[in-house]
């Protein structure tokens, strides 16, 4: 479970990778959507961006607006209030330590703008890295009536200072993975295909944590400065923004729908 100071317990692995989550069900709407759509940056720039306007609102009669693919990376939030972490059995960590490391997504619909859903959550992946510990959970929401899953996500939770629960010569590491997972990417030596600058406002890390994710890193500078980072951590969504809806050489994915994504923090 999450501490105030440095865990007295090494991680039992056995113990971590036996607990059951329980099911977590929750509705959201298109107020949810819309709010998610300003967070990333939506209309930052334009507030009558002909091509982001009809993710925010009602654009030239669309009954629904349309939402961003990468509104499904709230979903895990559930699990845990917000906060970022949830309470395992056999993990002992410093909360105020903990980051988000990276964020792998695949979607198999379309997502609707309003929706009952229901998160199933397993612990996907647990390895021991001297002196941090990182967690992977992986989250399988889906439609609450029909049973139809919308989409995973993967979440790798980084928790410094709470490693060294192996022996060190053969450290601890499990992991499972989907079998059609996207490798990892291998950055090219050649130029970049597409070059685009972008910026983030000062405030919008405020508005993005309404969307649901509370964890203090990212609003409060004493929480910060006692992880050791010099000012509030921004959001590691707001890197997926343009290929959401920003430039059109970025955007490949430009409907509601991005069959697989990976976000490193």
């Amino acid at each position: 479970m999450a501490t105030s100071s440095k865990p007295a317990a090494p991680v039992d692995p056995m113990v971590v990778l036996a607990h059951e989550f329980p099911e977590v069900s929750f509705d959201y709407d298109e107020r949810d959507v819309a709010l998610y759509a300003l967070g990333v940056g939506a209309c930052g720039d334009d507030a009558v961006d002909e091509k982001e306007l009809h993710f925010v609102y009602h654009r030239d009669g669309q009954p629904h607006i349309k939402t961003l693919p990468t509104f499904v990376s709230l979903f895990p939030n559930k699990n845990s209030n917000g906060l970022g972490f949830v309470d395992v059995p056999g993990l002992n960590f410093d909360a105020s330590l903990l980051l988000h490391g990276q964020q792998y997504i695949e979607i198999y619909r379309p997502i609707p703008s309003y929706a009952s859903v229901v998160n199933r959550v397993k612990v996907a992946g647990l390895h021991d890295k001297g002196k941090a510990t990182i967690l992977e959970l992986e989250t399988t929401t889906s439609l609450k009536e029909s049973g139809e899953i919308l989409c995973m996500n993967r979440s790798t939770i980084y928790l410094r200072g709470a490693g060294g629960f192996s022996d060190s010569s053969r450290p601890y590491s499990y992991a499972t993975y989907p079998a059609n997972q996207v490798s990892r990417i291998s950055i090219p030596n050649s130029a970049p295909s597409a070059v685009c600058d972008d910026q983030t406002k000062q405030s919008q890390a405020l508005l993005y944590r309404l969307s649901g994710d509370y964890n203090p890193l990212h609003s409060d500078p004493d929480i910060a400065q006692l992880a050791g980072i010099r000012c509030s951590r921004r959001h590691k969504i707001f890197l997926q923004r343009r290929t959401d809806c920003g430039e059109e050489h970025l955007r490949p994915f430009p409907s509601a729908r991005l069959p697989r994504g990976n976000v490193v923090h």
